[in-house]
């Protein structure tokens, strides 16, 4: 296992030439080289990998980002516009929902047509038919024709067909996001049940859970490059905070804080550091996270309270907790006089992101509100292995005797 290369990509592109009128493309034809008419969009650019027997390699990117292109040049589908592909072995793929299916035929005739299209003789159909007729469990539709049948029920005769024919290199392209959880497990077992017998799986999801439990590699593309390949854990908590945004930055003291005008109090200061009292904008889930700030009052204060407000960085509001609730008030303070204080993340339980940071300064009574920043850049989580949610709370595990 992982011995034998069976995919070797090397200084892959694909280019497409895009005509912004629909006669330019006559004209090109006619003309030739006289005068370029169209402009060129890159959807691969020197992409080089290899990929051994029996391994399970997860392809992340957003959309748009290649990953579609790549599968079908490996498939054959279509062809390189520079750059060599080698593949050895039969190829299956589930790239399209009903790509492949005539939508006259009923599921029975498409089983055998996709089976041949895979390579397989009648006989070698028939013998494996109940097999694909039992694991796709679509019922009596499978004398209907297929344009009767809904996504999941299409997706479940493509998977059964694909993986009968028991290919060396076995190809899917998001195709089991839109089956039932129950087929989802079901598709899940026998993809590694294929893997653990020698098959390759290249795997495309947006579930970077699904990626990181499942293959031994993954590899990033983003606006047709190669950004990263390597540990499933360390490329997907990458990909996942580079999609959120650009990394938090440090907010240095004497940084231009945007805020409210009030007229009662503004914050001078707002930084945040590490247990070591360090700024820094990275940490790790479980670290200590502390924010320090400076309100300095523009009119006599009543006693205060604070507010704190943490957003990831695609906006959504995460954490909105005040001093109030802990029962710490600030003394009140004349004008010109400033207020300090600091509030403190113990165990950081966020998960891994990108994180923007708001503060506010209100009256004990939360009437009236003395100052409050804009969202101000704030931090970044990472970890060292695979996580889920939004959150990574702090959790007991106890296994328990069987009931008797």
């Amino acid at each position: 296992m992982f011995s034998e290369t069976v995919i070797e990509v090397g200084a892959l592109s694909k280019s497409y030439q895009i005509y912004h009128k629909p006669h330019h493309r006559l004209l090109q034809g006619l003309f030739g080289s006289r005068k370029k008419l169209y402009s060129e969009f890159a959807a691969l650019q020197d992409i080089s990998f290899s990929v051994r027997r029996g391994e399970m390699v997860g392809i992340i990117g957003r959309n748009g980002s290649g990953k579609s292109t790549l599968l079908q040049i490996l498939c054959g589908t279509l062809a390189p516009s520079s750059g060599s592909v080698r593949v050895s072995g039969r190829v299956a793929a589930l790239l399209e929902l009903g790509a492949g299916f005539n939508p006259e035929f009923t599921g029975r005739e498409n089983i055998f047509m996709n089976a041949a299209i895979l390579g397989l003789t009648t006989a070698q159909t028939e013998a494996c038919f109940e097999q694909i007729v039992a694991f796709a469990d679509i019922g009596d539709h499978l004398e209907q024709p297929v344009k009767t049948y809904s996504s999941g029920m299409y997706m479940r005769l493509a998977f059964s067909i694909a993986v009968a024919v028991e290919p060396d290199i076995l190809i899917v392209d998001e195709a089991l996001s839109v089956g039932d959880i129950a087929f989802q497990n079901k598709c899940m077992a026998r993809i590694r049940s294929m893997s653990d017998n020698g098959t390759t799986i290249l795997f495309v999801s947006h579930d970077l859970s699904t990626t990181q439990l499942l293959c031994n590699r993954v590899i990033w593309l983003d606006q047709g490059r190669l950004m990263q390949a390597g540990d499933p854990v360390q490329v997907g908590r990458d990909y996942y905070v580079a999609s959120l945004g650009n990394a938090a930055d440090a907010l240095p003291k004497d940084a231009i804080i945007t805020q409210q005008d009030t007229g009662l109090a503004h914050f001078t200061e707002l930084r945040v550091s590490n247990r070591d009292g360090q700024t820094t904008p990275q940490f790790a889930v479980g670290e200590q996270v502390t924010i320090c700030f400076t309100l300095a009052a523009l009119a006599a204060l009543e006693p205060s309270i604070f507010g704190l407000s943490i957003y990831r960085a695609d906006g959504d509001w995460l954490i909105g907790q005040t001093s109030r609730e802990a029962s710490v008030v600030w003394p009140a303070c004349r004008k010109g006089e400033t207020v300090m204080g600091q509030i403190t993340l113990d165990a950081l339980c966020l998960a891994p992101g990108d994180y923007r940071i708001a503060l506010a300064a209100y009256s004990q009574d939360l009437a009236i509100c003395y100052g409050m920043t804009g969202i101000l850049p704030g931090f970044t989580v990472d970890a060292n292995y695979p996580t889920w949610g939004k959150f990574i709370h702090p959790i007991s595990w106890q296994p328990l005797p069987a009931a008797t």
